[in-house]
């Protein structure tokens, strides 16, 4: 992992966690509000090392919680164990496909709020389980894995602008030999 793109991922987490906290007009809408975190540590864990992976958990973990009545740390730990979830299995995952871009995403927004909700049900907030907080915990994991291809694409674009492009291969053989003649 280079300089560049890890200052791109966690850049892309700050406004990750700034766009949920600025942006309240789909909260207002629907009742619940999409995490970006989720399809962001979805790219970063198929396509990144694990410290890229603890980078994210931590600095995006840390800067949710800041703007949410969590306590510090809750969902770092929610973070940093699904992308070593998705890290230790990326070998296994078609990350180029869209389907399973999708269902990767699906998983990540799933199992974050989950493990949040699990956490916090073991400290002194305790959360009341409802049928409307698995109603938006649903909708909050189908967001995340309608944004997870597009994250994947953003990240492709970026790749594409600010890195080298492999040559194309020559027709021409490297063995080849070279007749010449004098006319």
């Amino acid at each position: 992992m280079n300089r560049l793109e890890t200052i791109s991922i966690l850049f892309a987490a700050w406004v990750a966690v700034a766009f949920e906290v600025c942006f309240n007009g789909f909260r207002h809408v629907v009742g619940f509000q999409i995490s970006l975190l989720p399809p962001l540590m979805v790219y970063v864990a198929l396509s990144n090392s694990l410290p890229g992976v603890v980078l994210l958990a931590l600095a995006g973990g840390i800067a949710h919680d800041a703007f949410s009545a969590n306590p510090i740390g809750v969902a770092t730990l929610s973070l940093a164990v699904t992308g070593m979830l998705l890290h230790h299995n990326r070998d296994l995952v078609l990350r180029d496909q869209g389907y399973a871009q999708v269902a990767m995403g699906l998983l990540a927004s799933a199992l974050v709020p989950a493990l949040t909700v699990l956490a916090l049900m073991n400290t002194q907030h305790p959360v009341a389980l409802t049928w409307r907080l698995l109603g938006h915990w649903l909708g909050m994991a189908v967001g995340g894995a309608v944004c997870t291809p597009l994250v994947f694409r953003f990240f492709a674009l970026l790749n594409h602008w600010f890195s080298y492009q492999p040559l194309p291969e020559s027709r021409f053989r490297d063995t080849r030999q070279i007749k010449r003649t004098r006319i």
